[in-house]
């Protein structure tokens, strides 16, 4: 299998000659966690002073070759491995970050922020502050975030908005995407599968992968506390009586009572099966074609399916899962990659027209779709409006 080539810019320059070895990471391991800063960490010779010119903020873009993937990223600081004598072994790791560590350093000090949908709030009130030539790509947000006159940093805030939309966010290129939970539907089409071995340029095999139940995921009993009401709390009581209390809270800032007690109503639905599982993923380009992988981060095409097989068994299992995060190791033999994932339904709101997120125990619902109508003569339904499914309001 063709290894995976990349290619490490200062600014304009390429240096990709200089690197001995890299990391990067992006994203979080579970859709619980927040949102972190992503890292490039470069190890590159420094035989002749090759790290002396990279200074706070310098832009390093990465570029995967073969895919349209690139990252830009910024010079946070550089450690010296100076080696006595000449120096011919002296290497320097520079580390950096991507958008999102760049905001985590953006502190504001009572910035007003108007009532707004999650995300349009944060655009409206960081957008401004980010480093020339990057900028939000949104969606509308389908929760109102109540008005704060804001002392913290850009992330933290970015951080309580995407908790309280329960959206999905994607730092790709020049780019921070922000997607509201009703425009989930962006994340397909589900092209990548990762199953027990490769296909083709789509389907990934694996080295290894942990299937993931039990632990942090499941819930049955939840507390909002949003800036503008009482604390809000949903409980399962079919869930506590077969398992115990198992509870969280959030702080959040809805703009309403009832539409914190719908978010914790929907955590407790979306988490109240303890079998539902997650995949930790290793990935290699010893292996894999990673050109179409890196197509789908870069498009934030993060809907993958899933293909095992328990031990014992002779059937392969699927699930449909999101990416939330991935890490690499890179060396000039391979590139190691580890994905994380968690199951679609926590964020399988019902959308109307959609393949995927408008099923309800069969095909999809859609709207305006032939009338279904009965012949009392006949005692026949009309096969249209059978066949396709139902019409909202008949």
């Amino acid at each position: 299998m063709t290894r995976q080539v990349w290619k490490i810019e200062r600014f304009t320059t390429n240096v990709t000659n200089d690197v001995m070895s890299f990391t990067y990471s992006t994203g979080r391991q579970t859709q619980f966690d927040s949102w972190a800063p992503g890292s490039l960490i470069l190890t590159i010779r420094n035989e002749s002073g090759q790290a002396n010119g990279y200074d706070l903020n310098d832009k390093i873009i990465l570029t995967a070759d073969d895919s349209s993937f690139y990252q830009w990223l910024y010079v946070q600081e550089v450690l010296f491995n100076d080696m006595p004598g000449t120096g011919a072994s002296s290497t320097a790791t520079i580390i950096c970050t991507d958008l999102l560590g760049r905001l985590g350093r953006i502190q504001v000090f009572e910035e007003p922020l108007a009532v707004d949908d999650t995300i349009e709030q944060i655009r409206a009130g960081f957008e401004a502050l980010l480093p020339t030539g990057t900028s939000f790509a949104t969606s509308t947000g389908n929760s109102q975030a109540a008005a704060d006159t804001y002392t913290g940093t850009g992330l933290n805030r970015l951080n309580l908005n995407m908790t309280t939309e329960q959206g999905w966010v994607g730092v790709n290129a020049e780019v921070i995407s922000l997607i509201g939970r009703d425009a989930v539907t962006t994340l397909l089409p589900a092209t990548i599968t990762f199953a027990r071995s490769a296909s083709g340029i789509y389907q990934m095999g694996y080295s290894n992968i942990q299937r993931v139940a039990l632990g942090s995921n499941y819930l049955n009993t939840c507390t909002v506390t949003p800036p503008v009401a009482a604390a809000q709390n949903a409980t399962d009581t079919a869930g506590v009586a077969a398992y115990g209390t198992y509870g969280t809270e959030f702080s959040t800032v809805d703009n309403t009572g009832s539409q914190a007690l719908s978010f914790a109503q929907w955590q407790v639905f979306s988490r109240d099966d303890p079998d539902e599982l997650s995949f930790q993923i290793s990935v290699s380009d010893t292996a894999n074609n990673f050109s179409q992988l890196f197509n789908a981060f870069i498009q934030n095409y993060v809907v993958v399916t899933v293909s095992y097989r328990k031990p014992g068994s002779l059937t392969d299992l699927t699930s449909s899962q999101i990416m939330q995060g991935w890490s690499m190791s890179v060396t000039p033999s391979q590139t190691d990659m580890q994905i994380f994932t968690s199951p679609l339904t926590y964020t399988n709101f019902f959308i109307l027209d959609s393949s995927t997120f408008g099923v309800l125990g069969g095909g999809a619902v859609t709207y305006n779709e032939t009338a279904v109508t009965y012949n009392e003569a006949t005692y026949t339904y009309n096969q249209a409006g059978a066949t396709a499914g139902s019409r909202l309001g008949w």
